[in-house]
């Protein structure tokens, strides 16, 4: 959904693109009244013959949906929502554990996050928009909001109180060992050791 974190989705012709439930709507304006121009989004922005909407996470799931992609090596994107570890919903994609994508709640309707296990004993997780600034999971700053031009208050994030949910459960996450990206994480762009994890980068 966001340009300034994976590219233009034209710029992906042959890609499938997985969004969360309620992103569609958003596309079309019809999401939940959200205020400040991070939530507007062109209503052509990903082919609707190659993207796929993810199941409600907090509605029961048809089980005729759930037999939908019956393919047990390929990825399996309508299958019901469960908990795991401190995280309430995950779907298990290619039910190895290797691949969770997380319902991240808080930033836009359809915020998703992913889990995946890159060892034995090792993981990242990939947080996208769910936080800002690592000061802010580490309670040094607020999460960003401001006035617009009618004076209501805006924010970075559709449900700030979600938010803070989220944001606690992947502090959570890191304290017990798992690494934690953001989309806007200069902190760990910054770090050195990081320079050579970058696609494309030669190995150090």
């Amino acid at each position: 959904m966001h340009w300034d974190h994976i590219g233009e989705p034209r710029d992906f012709p042959s890609s499938t693109f997985v969004i969360g439930n309620g992103a569609l709507d958003l596309l079309h304006g019809k999401g939940a009244s959200l205020r400040g121009s991070h939530s507007y989004f062109e209503a052509d922005l990903l082919p609707a013959d190659r993207t796929i909407e993810l199941l409600n996470p907090h509605e029961e799931t048809d089980e005729g949906l759930c037999k939908r992609n019956p393919t047990s090596s390929g990825p399996d994107f309508f299958q019901d929502w469960v908990p795991y570890k401190n995280l309430p919903r995950v779907l298990d994609i290619f039910h190895d554990g290797s691949l969770l994508v997380v319902d991240a709640p808080g930033h836009l309707p359809g915020h998703i996050n992913l889990l995946a296990r890159t060892g034995p004993l090792s993981s990242v997780y990939l947080a996208g928009d769910a936080c800002h600034d690592r000061r802010i999971m580490r309670n040094e700053r607020e999460i960003g909001e401001w006035l617009d031009q009618e004076g209501l208050i805006c924010c970075i994030h559709a449900d700030k109180h979600l938010a803070q949910q989220t944001i606690g459960r992947i502090r959570e996450l890191e304290s017990m060992g798992t690494e934690v990206i953001f989309a806007h994480d200069y902190e760990w762009e910054g770090d050195s050791k990081n320079k050579a994890r970058f696609f494309g980068q030669p190995k150090l």
